[in-house]
């Protein structure tokens, strides 16, 4: 009790030198919350966009519309989808199923063009999915059955269009011939991301299949699960049900955007390691200077009886308690931080406006209580496994050549 009641005196008795160790502790824990949150924000939130708009959990195609996918083969869309819809919608584990129509479009108003890519869709049922009325920030979401069109803000500004005006849809068939249809903005729309509000626009499914000559037909069905991590199941049990012919592939399996991220992932996982390490590395070498600060202080207990072992109790319980506070301290800045990072995030708008690759104008980060106290732990641990060297040194230490240092 005498040796834990002295190591906590110590903390405090030299200030300067306790205020530096803390300092390094408070910003390693601070800095590690920061990151860790904010990159497994940016990385959930392309992963829910991905979801949203590209893959689903399971998206179901036919098997010559899946090989040929690059060159947009509406010939090879799925007939009578709704049929098919409903049978998939009957497999256990499946929320919700919508009909999509894509198809690339040359826009036209008031004598400006544009390339871009449509997609008809089932409002009602897209509501889950897309969360379209919520991000609607002028006008209203388009309605089943209307020849109505949703815009982002970006097309809106480039082609100088306003709710109630009118755009004009010029597009092949699914069997090469010219098609048009004028449609009514009724709503414009911000999703956060350059590409998807500049280059994306939403109409029914019925006006696309009546644009492309498609009648009951869509390019693809988005499923979407009742948890993502089955998406693999499911997909094969609706591959069973519906026979050849058709391909249903999992989220995880689509394309190289999964894959990126979860490389992205690992890559910042090393990066957070490096930063512990650096932390760890600047705690070693405060508590090592604060040791060799202390060699005369040493010399002088171990004259007067001290055991190596409680010299090695009183370096690590010195260790432990500055760690805890100055943990303690770097937890609350980093929550704080991370809390405004996940409700203001951080601008990117100039950086990645003309990107063609999917990404936000704004990253959050993932405020998680789980990354503060997993955050603080390290901060303690680096803390004493820091300290180990250093009260070793000091066990080592003879009396008489302590005492003779200056």
């Amino acid at each position: 009790m005498f040796i834990i009641k002295l190591a906590a005196k110590n903390v405090f008795r030299n200030t300067k030198r306790s205020v530096l160790t803390g300092l390094s502790i408070m910003f390693s824990v601070a800095m590690l919350i920061v990151a860790w949150s904010f990159i497994e924000g940016s990385i959930n939130d392309m992963m829910i966009a991905f979801i949203r708009f590209q893959s689903g959990h399971v998206r179901v195609m036919t098997e010559e519309f899946a090989k040929q996918e690059r060159l947009s083969p509406l010939q090879y869309s799925i007939a009578d989808y709704l049929t098919v819809k409903n049978k998939i919608a009957a497999v256990p584990g499946v929320k919700t199923v919508a009909g999509r129509l894509k198809f690339g479009v040359l826009l036209d108003y008031a004598g400006s063009t544009k390339q871009t890519l449509g997609i008809g869709i089932e409002p009602a049922a897209e509501e889950s999915i897309l969360e379209l009325s919520k991000k609607i920030v002028q006008g209203r979401a388009i309605r089943s059955g209307s020849d109505e069109v949703n815009i982002g803000v970006n097309m809106a500004r480039d082609l100088k269009l306003k709710e109630g005006d009118t755009l004009t849809v010029v597009t092949q068939t699914a069997y090469g011939s010219m098609s048009a249809k004028n449609f009514k903005v009724v709503g414009i729309y911000d999703f956060d991301s350059p590409t998807i509000d500049r280059k994306v626009f939403l109409i029914p499914i019925e006006s696309a299949q009546y644009l492309l000559d498609l009648e009951g037909s869509a390019s693809e069905i988005f499923i979407m699960t009742n948890k993502a991590e089955a998406a693999r199941r499911v997909a094969r049990q609706i591959s069973t049900v519906l026979g050849p012919g058709y391909r249903a592939t999992a989220w995880q399996e689509q394309g190289a955007i999964y894959f990126f991220l979860e490389v992205a992932r690992y890559i910042y996982l090393i990066i957070l390691i490096i930063i512990v390490l650096l932390s760890a590395f600047t705690i070693l070498n405060t508590m090592f200077m604060s040791v060799l600060e202390r060699t005369r202080e040493i010399g002088m207990m171990k004259a007067l009886g001290m055991t190596n072992r409680q010299l090695v109790i009183m370096v690590l319980f010195e260790a432990l308690v500055l760690g805890a506070l100055a943990s303690l301290i770097g937890a609350v800045v980093g929550a704080g931080a991370s809390y405004y990072l996940s409700t203001h995030g951080l601008d990117f708008t100039k950086t990645v406006e003309n990107m063609d690759f999917p990404t936000f104008n704004v990253y959050y980060s993932d405020f998680s209580w789980r990354y503060i106290w997993v955050s603080s732990l390290i901060g303690m641990i680096c803390s004493m496994l820091a300290a180990v060297f250093p009260a070793m040194r000091a066990a080592k230490m003879e009396p008489t050549e302590a005492l003779h240092e200056i």
